[in-house]
């Protein structure tokens, strides 16, 4: 089986223990252009062996990876869904999704559509090419609203948008950040904060198995509150919904999951909570951000050995099942442009961000080495400067934590 790789995907070790546990005889798929896995190609290259696809369009990328004889492709990366689905096409093997089915997913204007005409929502939304549609769009849509590029993951460069003269302004830095992309404007969803309660995020994600059309729900991931503008702090298992408003969130994704024609893969939907209930964000054809960290540490289920499974044309057989609390949580820049190493020298900083390690409730923790490095908020969950990870026996003891660890960031200047 061959897995293209890149950004956002589950990383080089996840894959080989997902590989050996499915008995599978695994090649990556690797495009040196592109930075991440440049940075990672030492380690790809002592792991596995590699079909390089530098430079190549679709039809001889196919050729390339037809000399690997696969029986099957697969992606963990959103940003190579489409190259996947193009070159399991031409060469006939199996993926999850075919060409249009990924159109649908990785375009949130098709997206919009696709649920507009299935009944699901209603919310307004209008395409954007550019300022001179803006305001008729604006008017469709009203304000507040969120400003979103059509493609992409992440949160990198969503815009809330409360004015005409705001939303003119985050087009302009949309253009000038990713010049040609296309946009979406959507009217802004209100959370109901009482959902899953006041000290966590207003919106889940729904993890979902689907194996020949028929869906099995893994978990439901309950999320912190977001970080302006629209960036995620992380995730924790089990979510804090009740029964009912949870089956609610489970029923939805299946029916998005049924509009887009999805037929198999795990599927990452993102879901806001509001005062009427659970409405959609947007769907993911693929294992979704770091699930499948905080599942695997809070019940030993491996979503990527799933994801894996499901590749191979075989069900999932069981679900998760967490017996404490695991958690990511990210450390950020603030809000309000590029960011940029504090005033503080780097040993200083270092020693003050290790106190994290030693809270109780913080098992580990990717900090950096020196002094915080630059980053752009704009770029949304790539802007990280840390993450920590850890296990408590409630969400009580989370919520804890969580306290603790604010407070000592906000001692650490550059850190929210």
């Amino acid at each position: 089986m061959g897995v293209l790789y890149d950004a956002g995907s589950a990383d080089a070790a996840e894959v080989a223990a997902a590989a050996r546990c499915c008995g599978v005889e695994l090649f990556l798929v690797v495009d040196r252009a592109s930075h991440h896995v440049r940075d990672l190609l030492p380690v790809l290259t002592r792991r596995f062996a590699l079909c390089d696809i530098t430079g190549l369009d679709t039809r001889k990328a196919a050729r390339a990876v037809a000399t690997f004889l696969p029986d099957g492709l697969l992606t963990f990366s959103e940003h190579r869904m489409e190259l996947t689905s193009a070159i399991a096409a031409a060469l006939d093997i199996p993926y999850w999704h075919s060409p249009a089915v990924t159109g649908r997913l990785v375009d949130k204007l098709q997206q919009r559509r696709t649920f507009a005409e299935a009944g699901l929502d209603d919310l307004p939304f209008a395409p954007v090419a550019g300022t001179a549609d803006l305001d008729a769009a604006l008017d469709a849509v009203g304000l507040p609203a969120v400003l979103k590029p059509r493609r992409g993951a992440g949160g990198r460069l969503v815009h809330r948008l409360d004015s005409f003269s705001g939303a003119r302004a985050a087009v302009a830095a949309c253009a000038a950040a990713a010049p040609g992309a296309d946009l979406l404007v959507e009217a802004l969803l209100p959370g109901d904060p009482a959902a899953a309660g006041p000290q966590w995020g207003d919106y889940v994600s729904v993890e979902t198995a689907v194996h020949r059309k028929e869906c099995r729900p893994l978990c439901v991931t309950g999320k912190f509150p977001l970080v302006e503008p629209f960036r995620e702090r992380g995730s924790f298992v089990p979510h804090t919904l009740d029964t009912p408003l949870a089956e609610r969130a489970e029923s939805l994704a299946e029916a998005a999951i049924g509009a887009l024609d999805i037929s198999d893969g795990i599927v990452h939907t993102e879901l806001k909570l509001t005062a009427d209930g659970p409405r959609l964000i947007e769907v993911n054809g693929r294992l979704g951000g770091l699930a499948g960290d905080v599942v695997r540490r809070g019940s030993g289920f491996d979503m990527v050995a799933a994801a894996m499974r499901l590749a191979l044309g075989l069900p999932v057989p069981d679900a998760p099942r967490f017996e404490a609390v695991t958690y990511q949580y990210t450390l950020m820049p603030p809000a309000g442009g590029a960011g940029h190493a504090p005033a503080t020298g780097g040993p200083e900083l270092c020693v003050r961000l290790d106190g994290l390690l030693h809270l109780p409730g913080v098992d580990l923790g990717d900090l950096p080495a020196g002094a915080v490095p630059s980053s752009d908020p704009r770029d949304g969950a790539v802007a990280r400067l840390g993450r920590l990870h850890g296990r408590t026996p409630d969400h009580a003891e989370l919520a804890r934590v969580v306290a603790a660890i604010d407070a000592l960031c906000r001692q650490v200047p550059g850190v929210v």
